[in-house]
């Protein structure tokens, strides 16, 4: 949890310690990115670094007992809150709203890290609203979301904002081959897949993965609008899989960028490993259909974002990539 063990966010980490080697503490600060790109733990590195005894610089020492309770999840003026089921919920809030009637207990901050805030139900929003408006002394917060614009705006403007972008996928390519003993081009295709979030690349399965890419690419590459009832099936089997449906359609849109890429720029190519399949699938085809192509993906993503029905938006891609 000390901010050089962080990857791939120089900018906020940078931003953040000369902030404390000015001593220049706001009461609260919005960290907003994708997940798994480091915003919970910049939250927990910035909240020992804050409370630590014995700072190497601006950063915690991970050493002295305060940074051992905060690493051991035991520090009493470390407070996390997260979801409980789909929402952060007013009770939640009102007993944050009591433990902050008093004084840190040991040191001299109390910090409190609210993770996933874009799921604050509306009541518990506005009771959030109200501490960040009259913040207790020696009380930091720390919010993570993936956007401003899923919180109330009233609650944005009280906080410092800190803007988290995804991992270069060089370097999540790099923690994965070290870490999980993936061969390079698997890695690279994984942190793209995953969209430069170290946190997801990690969660996965390096093996099941492979063969689940392997045979997805089959399918997506061997249809045909000649032969339809393969092409329903493949579409029902996709929206049924809730957890892998938005991956999916990544690793769809993926493939058709590279064959998009054979034509115009082949050293872009991300699925190197399917290069024959990829050549196969640009030959005869121009740009502008290949663009088509795209757009039928990203349209379909889209939709889905947007609550459209997965099965329907997935059948009108098909249809639409397939002519």
């Amino acid at each position: 949890m000390r901010f050089d063990s962080i990857i791939g966010q120089e900018r906020p980490i940078r931003f953040l310690t000369q902030m404390l080697k000015k001593k220049n503490i706001p009461h609260a600060m919005l960290f907003t990115g994708v997940d798994g790109i480091g915003k919970r733990t910049t939250a927990m590195a910035l909240g020992m670094a804050l409370n630590c005894t014995n700072p190497v610089g601006v950063s915690a020492c991970g050493e002295c007992p305060s940074c051992q309770k905060v690493i051991s999840g035991a520090h009493p003026d470390m407070i996390t809150i997260r979801p409980e089921g789909a929402f952060i919920k007013i009770d939640q809030v009102r007993a944050l709203s009591r433990q902050l009637r008093f004084a840190p207990l040991e040191g001299s901050w109390r910090v409190v890290i609210i993770n996933d805030a874009q799921a604050m139900n509306l009541e518990a929003s506005n009771a959030i609203l109200k501490v960040l408006e009259e913040p207790p002394k020696n009380t930091f917060i720390v919010l993570t979301a993936s956007q401003t614009t899923d919180l109330l705006p009233t609650i944005v403007s009280r906080c410092q904002q800190v803007a988290f972008r995804p991992i270069p996928y060089e370097k999540v390519a790099e923690v994965l081959v070290e870490l999980q003993g993936l061969d390079r081009q698997t890695a690279t295709t994984l942190a793209v897949s995953t969209k430069g979030s170290l946190g997801k690349a990690l969660s996965v399965d390096g093996e099941k993965w492979t063969v689940w890419r392997a045979r997805l690419v089959e399918q997506i590459s061997s249809f045909s609008i000649r032969s339809i009832q393969p092409v329903f099936g493949f579409v029902a089997a996709i929206a049924s899989d809730k957890d892998r449906l938005v991956d999916a359609l990544d690793m769809i849109m993926t493939w058709f960028r590279d064959v998009l890429m054979c034509k115009v720029s082949p050293e872009r190519i991300i699925n190197k490993d399917f290069m024959t399949k990829i050549q196969n699938a640009s030959q005869g085809r121009s740009v502008n259909e290949l663009l088509e192509k795209v757009e039928a993906v990203h349209a379909a993503q889209t939709a889905i974002s947007k609550n459209s029905n997965p099965r329907l938006a997935l059948e009108v891609m098909m249809m639409r990539v397939l002519k």
